[in-house]
């Protein structure tokens, strides 16, 4: 009996120390799975949840990491959505950068107008849509950096394309690197233009952009500025399918320096209020005209007209010579130079009046259509005052209303002139009283 049960005791005991190894097993085994898998495969996102990024998607939000201080929308969770920058976005994120999500067609979308106190950053490639009546507005204090590509041009447009769907890209930073390169603004000019610069301390570098489908005007820079203003420059830029491509006043004529392009418009010319211009400034030649809509008055400098300009001017508006300026007016016999009224109408605008004794005063190769005063005298295209110097040949005087010039004092003039004609104009020359006399001297 005592051996039997012995035996049964020890045969518990074995039952129970086998059951304690099994378990032991089943723990290290469970235990060694999340090593195997962080180890040796990646993690992937197999719950469903799609807010949890994939490694690939981790790896292509840092493609392009942001310079120190700077903050970037995180579209590693959007895929192909756009991102939705709230109109608080940029007052907290005062140097942001806005890269290109390559799976979306849209990458962000603006639906207010969004106003850029610090640094703002658009990278090659990137699409804005703005909802309607939103835009960006640059201050004094701001900076801008939109430098696209040829191959990754930057686009910011309406989210419906129709004209004047957004505001557009205000701008009065003073920021020495602003840039814009290789950008479409298209669909905007809701308020004034696609791009409009508020002060004549703005600084902006334009390069290959494009304006295009604005409801008013492509391009608009307000306030006069001093002599030798260049604070914007602007080259190789297309304006297409606008109502107007661009308003100014006379004293940003730098601007145009024949590599951008104006035609394709409703209205195919440059709207130039009046004004004064100080030191030397050029009409370039365009590929649409320039349309005056006031006064223009050299006060100094030399101010030169290219061959092949076209300049419109309104209604009873003149151009005035002073003293300390010179003219130089040259076109050539291929590429004539012509100054002529908005309406083809005799006496429609005034004159050019010459009250400067440059030698370099010169007029050559022009035609001068439609100008002359219809109610005082004197009434000629051209004013030459007394004691001053003016080379003038192979001018056409077109539809004007009396006479091609009138010279207030003959003798004490200092006029060369050769080669001019008469085309539905009555007379050559007249008196500062309006009586018509014979043909000067020629020194």
């Amino acid at each position: 009996m005592k051996t039997l049960k012995f035996k049964t005791v020890l045969f518990i005991l074995f039952i129970g120390l086998a059951s304690a190894s099994c378990g032991d097993d089943k723990k290290k085994e469970t235990s060694s799975d999340p090593d195997i898998s962080s180890t040796n495969t990646p993690a992937t996102n197999t719950s469903g949840d799609q807010n949890v990024p994939t490694t690939e998607q981790e790896n292509k939000s840092q493609l392009a990491p942001d310079p120190a201080g700077a903050s970037s929308p995180d579209f590693s969770e959007a895929k192909t959505a756009a991102i939705l920058l709230d109109c608080n976005y940029f007052s907290q994120n005062p140097n942001a950068v806005l890269k290109d999500n390559p799976d979306a067609a849209i990458d962000y979308i603006i639906p207010c107008i969004a106003r850029i106190d610090g640094k703002l950053t658009i990278e090659p490639g990137v699409t804005i849509a703005f909802e309607q009546n939103a835009g960006l507005n640059f201050s004094d204090k701001s900076s801008i950096k939109m430098q696209g590509t040829a191959e990754k041009p930057i686009l910011l447009t309406g989210k419906e394309h129709i004209k004047g769907y957004w505001k557009g890209v205000g701008t009065g930073s003073n920021g020495m690197s602003n840039t814009m390169s290789y950008v479409t603004i298209d669909y905007a000019g809701g308020s004034k233009a696609a791009l409009e610069i508020y002060t004549e301390n703005t600084i902006l570098n334009l390069e290959h952009c494009t304006f295009s489908n604005s409801k008013n005007y492509g391009m608009i820079t307000n306030s006069r500025v001093g002599k030798d203003v260049n604070n914007i420059v602007m080259e190789n830029c297309t304006f297409t399918k606008n109502k107007i491509p661009f308003k100014t006043d006379v004293t940003r004529l730098r601007l145009f320096n024949g590599t951008n392009t104006f035609s394709g418009n409703e209205n195919d010319y440059i709207e130039l209020d009046e004004g004064s211009l100080f030191g030397d400034a050029t009409w370039a030649k365009l590929d649409v005209p320039y349309f005056l809509q006031g006064n223009l008055n050299i006060k100094e400098g030399v101010f030169t007209v290219a061959p092949g300009t076209e300049v419109i001017m309104s209604s009873q508006k003149w151009m005035h010579i002073d003293g300390n300026a010179s003219l130089v007016m040259v076109g050539t016999a291929d590429d004539p130079i012509t100054i002529r009224g908005e309406h083809d109408v005799a006496g429609f605008w005034q004159q050019i009046n010459v009250r400067s004794s440059s030698p370099l005063n010169e007029i050559g190769h022009v035609i001068i259509k439609n100008a002359g005063r219809t109610t005082k005298k004197p009434n000629g295209a051209i004013f030459l005052e007394s004691s001053r110097f003016l080379n003038i040949h192979n001018v056409v005087f077109s539809n004007c209303f009396e006479y091609g010039i009138s010279v207030q004092n003959a003798g004490k003039s200092h006029l060369k002139h050769a080669n001019l004609s008469l085309d539905n104009t009555p007379k050559l020359f007249s008196d500062w009283n309006g009586k018509e006399i014979p043909a000067p001297e020629s020194l």
